[in-house]
């Protein structure tokens, strides 16, 4: 399994969000929520900018990412009625 992100990496992230010093910097969509991602951040390593590399396993690491935007896929019919198609395809996607 992997492990969290510390404390101290996670305040250096939302300090650089908050005074824009994440707003010049290069990003990568997350390939199944589709967010962006910065690929740099003040004060956090780089390899904190890529969940995977806190699991052992890479493998399973897609699986368990796999799984859970499945759950929130599967959540959200429940609340799609009235939804735009584009709020609707905004959703995550499936490996």
């Amino acid at each position: 399994m992997g492990k969290r992100i510390s404390i101290r990496h996670t305040r250096n992230l939302l300090d650089a969000a908050l005074t824009g010093q994440l707003d010049d910097v290069q990003y990568r969509q997350d390939k199944l929520f589709g967010f962006e991602v910065p690929l740099t951040c003040p004060e956090v390593p780089e390899d904190v900018l890529e969940p995977s590399n806190s699991w052992g396993n890479k493998d399973e690491y897609w699986k368990k990412y796999d799984a859970l935007a499945a759950r929130f896929i599967e959540n959200f019919k429940l609340f799609e009625k009235g939804c735009s198609r584009e709020v609707i395809d905004s959703g995550p996607k499936r490996l």
